[in-house]
């Protein structure tokens, strides 16, 4: 197995704003990403953070889901989750009335996975 997620990649923070893209968009997590002990594969994802809209929580774990696979399909990191259950605990989140959307919180689940690699890359 890869040591990517060996060990677990804590506090991951991403921060979209309004200034970060041409339309109001507004989403901040901190997510925990680690090896499921005694599991070889699947996806668990638990959220901590309250009061998150539930619609907003389940967008973060279908980016988060969706980027682990795709990172899983691509030839830069072949074998980086090959053989490890995951888990992914979101710990905090922050949203905002008018500029939040579902696709701000799934596009800050991707690029939490994205962090997470680039983090154990430089460990």
């Amino acid at each position: 197995m890869s040591s990517l997620f060996s060990g677990p990649v804590l506090g991951i923070r991403v921060r979209l704003s309004p200034s970060t893209g041409a339309r109001p968009v507004y989403a901040e997590i901190v997510v925990d990403i680690e090896q499921l002990e005694g599991r070889t594969t699947g996806f668990e994802f638990v959220s901590l953070a309250h009061p998150l809209r539930a619609e907003f929580a389940a967008a973060v774990a279908a980016g988060l889901r969706d980027e682990l696979n795709s990172q899983v399909a691509s030839s830069g990191v072949p074998s980086a989750f090959a053989g490890a259950g995951v888990r992914a605990t979101l710990t905090s989140a922050r949203s905002h009335d008018a500029d939040s959307s579902v696709s701000a919180f799934s596009a800050a689940g991707r690029l939490a996975v994205r962090a997470a690699i680039e983090r154990r890359q430089r460990s």
